[in-house]
């Protein structure tokens, strides 16, 4: 059934459609995957929204079905995970496909608060996820709270010795589109609200922090004004990214 648009609505899609034309027009190029693009505009052409949904870009990956080179490291983020209280159901690894960013793909794959309008017009590095393998233990890193940015960082390097892993391991916060995609894949998998705030590695021109969070049941991100800290609600996630399949 056809429907006539007009009104926010209008301006809403027009307003997105216009974003991918100034992508495009870029001088330093168009920062995403152009044979994606392509075939995405094209499915919407053709009405095949289905096609262009983002459930596809976080895939849950069984302990035993990764691959033999990722199994030690699976089993010491598992370990982790079951002594913070995780059920052992709460995936420890997503198979994550590359081109899943914030603005554009994060609104389709779960509730987002208001659909992320507020931020299209951020000032922020284009940032989309990479192919690969992505180890993390839900939530909060325990004990990453009540720490500034620094002291939160000197923390991971603490975990990740403590757990034996490799040095590219833990080594960030991460980037707000892969840290927002993991959260919503878990939501969507468990049903799990992740609780408190988490710093992610995207600032903006002016030097001020992505965070993400829960608000109204969807989740939000904002600014977070002043790195020093601590605080006692603002804690990071335990991340490793191994790229390539």
């Amino acid at each position: 059934m056809a429907t006539i648009v007009t009104g926010d609505r209008y301006f809403e899609l027009e307003g997105k459609l216009g974003e991918i034309r100034r992508q495009l027009r870029q001088e330093r190029g168009y920062p995403f995957s152009l044979d994606q693009l392509d075939r995405a505009l094209q499915a919407i052409v053709e009405g095949r929204f289905e096609a262009v949904g983002s459930g596809d870009y976080f895939t849950p990956i069984l302990d035993s079905d990764l691959p033999e080179k990722h199994k030690a490291t699976g089993a010491k983020y598992r370990r982790e995970a079951t002594d913070q209280g995780k059920p052992v159901a709460y995936p420890i690894c997503y198979r994550v496909r590359a081109s899943f960013t914030l603005k554009l793909h994060a609104p389709l794959a779960g509730p987002c608060y208001k659909k992320f309008q507020y931020l299209q017009d951020w000032d922020f590095a284009p940032e989309a996820t990479e192919d690969g393998y992505v180890f993390w233990i839900p939530g909060v890193l325990q004990g990453s709270t009540s720490k500034s940015v620094s002291q939160q960082r000197q923390f991971l390097v603490e975990t990740r010795t403590r757990l034996g892993l490799p040095a590219h391991h833990m080594s960030s916060f991460g980037r707000v589109a892969l840290v927002a995609g993991l959260i919503l894949a878990h939501f969507k998998i468990t049903g799990e609200r992740i609780s408190l705030v988490m710093r992610t590695d995207t600032c903006d021109a002016d030097g001020d922090r992505l965070c993400l969070d829960w608000n109204e049941g969807e989740l939000s991100c904002g600014y977070w004004y002043g790195d020093d800290g601590p605080y006692d609600f603002v804690g990071v996630p335990a991340l490793g990214v191994e790229l390539g399949s």
